[in-house]
């Protein structure tokens, strides 16, 4: 499982999976990644827009509408090691609800290979997390709409699997007139159904999260926050294994450093800002302050905690790019196309 890990360390997941405050207990820990271009380029959890992106309906199912009817979407991590992250997306249209968004979240591995005791071949095995959902969104009235996704969780690696079911619930206020908007999140509400071994059932990484934007009116920006991990207020870590040291020349008692009030505040804040010059073309930038604080290095400078793209529209297809910076290791790019089924039966006939 060393490539599973690497890339839990990769992503920045490790610290709070393995290490950190909130987690370590939770089954399906992969929901807490980013699974679409945009909201990577934007810091991570972005989905408060209401402009018919079927790509943020996961996060926010109550930005889903008739557009989205007949969209498909595809979006995919590049990741060292033959590892893929991704979601696909298509929304439909039902007689009695109206429109549907199901989607399919993985996370693959890859294959491995498999020692006995004696650290002799014995064969190889893949192992994956997965998680299939429905969303469903409603208008309460012209600036108020709700909506709810409906999720299958599933994780196989090797011989063990494990199987959970949850939801998640979302609002939304939305006035086209200020172009602002603001959601209210709780996802991953659920139960671990089956575990990977007996009597060991573990809970979800249920999170309650925030954000809004606003455009400005009579400039190209859309600017993004998002607060994240609300149910968690100290995401820091504390080693317990650390103790006091002396100053070598004061010989003054040095206290373990312990992360304020403010660090504490701002590790839940991602900020984002949309660069629109154009109807077809686009720029984004994001930061994420957690990201940062976990990837920092003593007496060197990174950019851990920042992270970009870009989108265009070309014809039938919406694409877009982001790449997010985790640490000197390395990088998560995130690619995202999108199109509507609709738009090439017109071209057919």
């Amino acid at each position: 499982m060393q490539k599973i890990i690497t890339f839990f360390l990769y992503t920045g997941l490790a610290v709070s999976a393995s290490f950190g405050q909130i987690g370590g207990n939770h089954a399906f820990q992969f929901l807490d990644l980013d699974f679409n271009a945009r909201s990577t380029a934007l810091g991570g959890d972005f989905g408060a827009v209401n402009d018919n992106d079927i790509n943020l309906s996961v996060v926010n199912p109550a930005a889903i509408s008739q557009p989205m009817t007949q969209n498909v979407a595809l979006n995919h991590a590049f990741f060292p090691a033959g590892i893929s992250v991704g979601q696909l997306l298509l929304g439909f249209n039902t007689i009695k609800l109206g429109t549907l968004v199901t989607h399919l979240r993985y996370a693959n591995y890859g294959r491995f290979t498999q020692t006995n005791v004696t650290g002799e071949e014995t064969g190889q095995f893949t192992a994956g997390d997965y998680a299939l959902g429905v969303g469903y969104g409603k208008r309460l009235n012209e600036r108020f709409s709700i909506g709810a996704n409906v999720n299958l969780y599933m994780s196989q690696y090797e011989s063990y699997f494990a199987l959970g079911a949850g939801v998640d619930f979302s609002a939304m206020y939305h006035n086209p007139e200020s172009q602002f908007t603001a959601i209210l999140v709780a996802r991953n509400i659920g139960v671990q159904v089956k575990s990977f071994t007996k009597n060991n059932r573990e809970p979800l990484p249920v999170e309650l999260l925030a954000g809004a934007s606003y455009k400005l009116p009579h400039a190209p920006f859309r600017f993004s926050l998002t607060l994240h991990d609300l149910n968690s207020f100290d995401l820091s870590y504390n080693d317990p294994n650390a103790s006091p040291t002396i100053d070598e020349f004061t010989q003054d008692t040095i206290p373990v450093p312990r992360a304020g009030i403010a660090e504490k505040v701002f590790r839940h804040v991602n900020l984002g800002v949309e660069i629109v010059p154009t109807e077809t073309f686009f720029i984004r930038l994001g930061y994420n302050f957690d990201r940062r604080q976990t990837f920092t290095f003593e007496n060197r400078t990174t950019i851990s905690g920042f992270s970009g793209g870009f989108g265009f529209r070309v014809k039938k297809l919406h694409v877009n790019y982001s790449v997010a910076f985790y640490s000197p290791a390395g990088t998560n790019n995130m690619l995202s196309i999108t199109s509507n089924f609709s738009e090439w039966k017109k071209t057919a006939n």
